[in-house]
Order: structure tokens, then C-alpha cells, then sequence
């Protein structure tokens, strides 16, 4: 009997720790960004630099982390990927920057499925700086999270701002 209230106990412990949650890119289907001009190379870097942890989830003693850097590092690669499907090059004009900075990432338990929400801000080459709040909902804990970077990357290269400035020649 002593054992087993021991076990309980590391158990329950354990439950109240957090685990490292390991940002990963979540494909988004074909179709998804239509393709746009793009004039002049684009370099999307990851602006962000905190390291520290910070909790992306949190529901009844169960507690996810991982730090603002690595989940702007996916987000940063996603972009050149998808960049890369639906930017059409349509001359050598000047290059463009496009730099990524992600201050929350959070997922939030309701019924039987999680919504979590991304907030975000792309500081562009010619000094704009365009900050996003995405929405995202899905019912596996997981891909809540990861959907919600690549919503956040859908939304970005989708948005009239960001296209006109990769558009422009100058």
C-alpha cells in the first residue's frame, strides 16, 4: 500500500512539471497563398531573441514550453518555404527583408479541442511594421500549436501589405 501512495505521488508530481513542447512546421496544403509577384531577392529572417522558456499551454497541472525564439525560428523557415511555392519572380529589382519576431503562442483547453491564438509582428525592409493576432483551433493538442504558426504564415504572405512591398521595385 506504501509503494503504491508513493507512486501516486511521483505520478502527480510529475503532472504538475513542464514538458518541452518542440515547435514543428505543420504543412499547409497547396493552394492555401496564392501565388504573387515578387521583385528582387527576399531574405525572411528570425528576430526574436529570446531564449528564455515560456508556457504555450497550461490546463489542469499539465504545462507545455518552449521559448519565443524557437517558434519564430519555424515560423521563419515555413515563410521561405512557402515564399519559395507562391512568390513569382518577375524581375532582379532591389532586395527585400522580412523580419519575424513572435511574442505569444498560446492554446488554450475547451471542450474536447484546443484554440489557440499566435501574435506576431514582420518589421519589412522599407521600415513598416505589420503586427498580426491569428486565431487558430484544432483537436489534437499538438497541432493546435503547429497549425497555429502556419496559420500565422498563411495569414502574412496572404496580407495586401506584405505583397505590395515584395511587389514594389524599390
Amino acid at each position: 500500500m506504501r509503494h503504491l501512495a508513493i507512486a501516486l505521488s511521483v505520478l502527480l508530481l510529475s503532472a504538475c512539471g513542464t514538458m518541452q513542447f518542440q515547435p514543428t512546421e505543420y504543412p499547409l496544403r497547396d493552394g492555401l497563398i496564392a501565388a504573387f509577384p515578387v521583385n528582387g531577392a527576399v531574405a525572411v529572417t528570425n528576430a526574436q531573441p529570446s531564449t528564455e522558456q515560456t508556457i504555450v499551454y497550461s490546463y489542469g497541472g499539465s504545462k507545455l514550453g518552449t521559448n519565443l525564439k524557437a517558434i519564430t525560428e519555424v515560423m521563419t523557415q515555413q515563410t521561405i518555404k512557402e515564399l519559395q511555392k507562391a512568390g513569382q519572380p518577375v524581375n532582379a529589382g532591389s532586395a527585400k527583408t522580412v523580419a519575424l519576431k513572435v511574442d505569444v503562442l498560446l492554446s488554450e483547453y475547451l471542450f474536447f479541442s484546443w484554440k489557440s491564438h499566435i501574435e506576431f509582428q514582420a518589421k519589412l525592409g522599407d521600415g513598416q511594421t505589420l503586427n498580426f493576432n491569428v486565431r487558430h483551433a484544432s483537436g489534437i493538442l499538438a497541432q493546435d500549436l503547429n497549425g497555429c504558426i502556419a496559420e500565422g504564415v498563411m495569414t502574412l504572405l496572404n496580407d495586401p501589405r506584405l505583397k505590395a512591398y515584395l511587389a514594389s521595385s524599390t
